[in-house]
C-alpha cells in the first residue's frame, strides 16, 4: 500500500550545519531508528528529506562513503560545492552528487530561503563520478499519451548523459486539469514521489488516496498506480526510483 506524509506534519529539526530539516520518508532499515516510525517504509531508497536553507548561511562540508545524493531543488536559488568545483542551482534543478565526494550547500549571496529535497541510495558499484545538474525546463517532455507529461532529468550510467549508479531514474512529471496519467508498474523498483503543485488522486489496487503539495509518498515494488488531476490547476511532482 502507498504510504504519504506531508512534510507540515512533521517534526523539524536543525541538521548540517544550519539547514531546517523535515524527516520525511527513511529506509526501513535505517539506524538509529527515528521515534517517529511512520518515517521508516522505503525498501531500497535511503531517503526523501525536505531541507531548507535560511537566507545568508551555508550549509556544513560533507560526503557519504557508499550513498549516492540527488538534490531536487524545490524553491530558491544558490550555489553547491562538489569536490572542488562550485555551481549555481536554482529551482527545477536535479543536482547528482556522486558517492564519496565531499559537497557544500551556499545561500550566503540571497535573503530568500532555499528549499530542496536530498535523494539517496546506497551504491554497489566503486564511489565517485562527476556532478550533473539537469534543470526540467532544458528537458525535451514527453506525453504518456492520456494526460500526462514527462521530463527525463537524470537517468543510470550508460544511457544519454547518465550518471546514476544505483538510483534508477529522477523525473519530474504533471498531469493536466481533469486528466489522469497512464497505469504504470515498476516490478524492481519502488517509487518515491514528492508533489510539487496542487493537488490530486492517487489510485492503486488498496484504493484512492488524496494527493497535495508537500506529500511524500512511497510506492512499493510492483505497485500498479496511476495519478488522476480532477482539478482545475496542474499537478506536478518529482519522481525517485530505486
Amino acid at each position: 500500500m502507498a504510504h504519504i506524509r506531508n512534510w507540515r506534519d512533521q517534526q523539524p529539526e536543525v541538521a548540517h550545519l544550519s539547514a531546517i530539516r523535515w524527516p520525511g520518508l527513511k529506509n526501513r532499515n535505517a539506524t538509529p531508528k527515528r521515534t517517529d516510525e511512520d518515517a521508516h517504509q522505503l525498501h531500497n531508497l535511503q531517503g526523501i528529506v525536505k531541507h531548507a536553507l535560511q537566507g545568508r548561511k551555508t550549509s556544513d562540508h560533507h560526503k557519504h562513503a557508499q550513498i549516492e545524493q540527488a538534490y531536487y531543488i524545490l524553491s530558491g536559488s544558490g550555489e553547491v560545492l562538489v569536490g572542488e568545483d562550485r555551481f549555481p542551482v536554482r529551482s527545477g534543478d536535479a543536482v547528482y552528487l556522486p558517492a564519496d565526494i565531499h559537497h557544500q550547500m551556499f545561500n550566503d549571496m540571497n535573503d530568500d530561503w532555499l528549499e530542496h529535497l536530498v535523494l539517496g541510495k546506497n551504491i554497489d558499484a566503486a564511489p565517485g563520478g562527476a556532478c550533473a545538474i539537469r534543470n526540467w525546463e532544458d528537458v525535451l517532455p514527453v506525453s504518456d499519451g492520456a494526460g500526462a507529461i514527462r521530463w527525463h532529468q537524470l537517468g543510470p550510467v550508460g544511457t544519454k548523459d547518465g550518471c546514476l549508479k544505483s538510483i534508477a531514474f529522477i523525473d519530474r512529471e504533471a498531469i493536466q486539469p481533469g486528466h489522469q496519467s497512464i497505469e504504470r508498474c515498476y516490478d524492481e523498483v519502488e517509487l518515491g514521489f514528492w508533489i510539487v503543485e496542487n493537488k490530486g488522486v492517487l489510485v492503486t489496487p488498496d484504493g484512492e488516496q488524496p494527493l497535495t503539495e508537500g506529500d511524500a509518498v512511497h510506492l512499493p515494488p510492483g505497485t500498479p498506480y496511476h495519478i488522476q488531476n480532477p482539478h482545475a490547476e496542474w499537478l506536478t511532482y518529482m519522481i525517485i526510483a530505486g
